[in-house]
């Protein structure tokens, strides 16, 4: 007992710890859900690219306008199609119901039972329906209610996603044909050589975020030496050095090649990118899904920040000769990559282009590229 409280006692203590305890909010566990609103650290993304703009899934705050009937329209096809009774898909939907449940953040505000498998029909069958018809080279955009890139960006948005189980159940049990595939990547790259080989993907953002990650990674082990101080300059500047940029034919936007012992003039070859607001959209949702899950690699992260150390200004653009369809969008897109580098860039630990950033950092301070600039400033002075 406490000579200076007499009423003191371990059951007291014990008490209390119990009572602080069962009133403390419980901090979510990413293991147990794959579904998430956007993670704290890019809370200053505008909402154009956080939430979807025409069409809404799952239990997200609006489900109102044009696509809603659109929705009901695919379902009546979904159903003509597989003769199969209404309640044998509600039967399904419904077994998936606690599964559903379990994979969206607490943050989420879940409708009752009965509206959630309702809502999974309607949203999953017209998933399901879309994706065979474009596989089958069906014109169903004429008469979409919003133009595809709109429609494609609102499917891959982090806080509209459905279970990929929804749609694997709906896809299996509804005989879509042997070609039909559901896999947005095609009409983002407009490319058949897609990395398809992607087991259990949590949504369609999941699907089409893994399916671009190159398949002949560095070692993971090898790609922790990255170092904050490697940080690269701008395009500007690598240009004064003798650095050019030459467009690459590749797989994926993510495969970025630098060979520090070329020959001059050296080159960073990178795939072609679009500055618009489908990308920007598309780039900060993968993002922002590998920020909300620690286990998931930061590829998209990782070429973020390095495509925001190239890009620091809007001349930058003019310099990096891969950009397709520069327009109005660019201020933005820069502004959006600036911000994500300077919240994330000094949080990757693992980063696949460790290497480049490297032998960048480490030509750009050599003593070639010193002698490079300091003869162009002469020629400069001279003329």
């Amino acid at each position: 007992m406490d000579p200076q409280n007499p009423d003191y006692s371990l059951e007291q203590i014990v008490a209390s710890v119990e009572h602080r305890l069962n009133s403390c909010p419980v901090i979510p566990d990413t293991r147990t859900y794959t579904i998430s609103h956007f993670p704290d650290v890019l809370a200053g993304v505008n909402d154009g690219i956080r939430l979807p703009r025409q069409v809404f899934f799952g239990p997200c705050r609006f489900r109102t306008g044009p696509f809603e009937d659109y929705k009901l329209s695919f379902l009546n096809m979904f159903f003509s199609r597989t003769q199969k009774d209404r309640s044998f898909y509600i039967g399904e939907l419904n077994g998936l119901k606690d599964e559903i449940k379990r994979c969206y953040s607490p943050k989420f505000a879940m409708p009752p039972d009965g509206e959630l498998v309702e809502m999974m029909l309607y949203d999953g069958s017209f998933m399901v329906e879309l994706f065979r018809q474009y596989d089958e080279g069906t014109d169903f955009m004429s008469h979409l209610p919003c133009p595809l890139p709109t429609l494609i960006s609102d499917l891959l948005k982090l806080e509209n996603q459905l279970p990929f189980s929804v749609l694997e159940k709906l896809f299996k049990s509804s005989n879509v044909g042997p070609r039909a595939s559901i896999h947005p990547s095609q009409t983002f790259c407009k490319s058949s050589e897609m990395v398809y080989d992607v087991q259990e993907p949590k949504h369609l953002l999941d699907l089409f975020r893994r399916s671009l990650i190159p398949t002949t990674n560095s070692d993971p082990h090898r790609s922790k030496r990255y170092d904050q101080r490697h940080s690269i300059q701008s395009m500007k500047y690598l240009r004064s050095v003798g650095i050019t940029v030459r467009q690459k034919t590749a797989k994926s936007l993510l495969e970025i090649d630098f060979r520090k012992f070329q020959i001059p003039p050296l080159a960073l070859k990178i795939p072609p990118l679009a500055i618009d607001d489908f990308t920007n959209a598309v780039l900060v949702n993968c993002v922002a899904l590998e920020q909300c899950f620690p286990d998931e690699s930061k590829h998209f992260t990782a070429y973020a920040c390095f495509m925001s150390c190239l890009l620091k200004q809007p001349e930058d653009v003019g310099y990096l000769h891969i950009i397709k369809g520069v327009s109005q969008d660019e201020t933005s897109f820069i502004t959006t990559l600036n911000s994500i580098g300077t919240s994330l860039s000094a949080t990757l630990r693992e980063c696949y282009l460790w290497k480049q950033f490297c032998e960048i950092h480490s030509y750009y301070n050599s003593y070639w590229a010193s002698i490079r600039l300091t003869l162009l400033r002469y020629n400069d002075f001279m003329l």
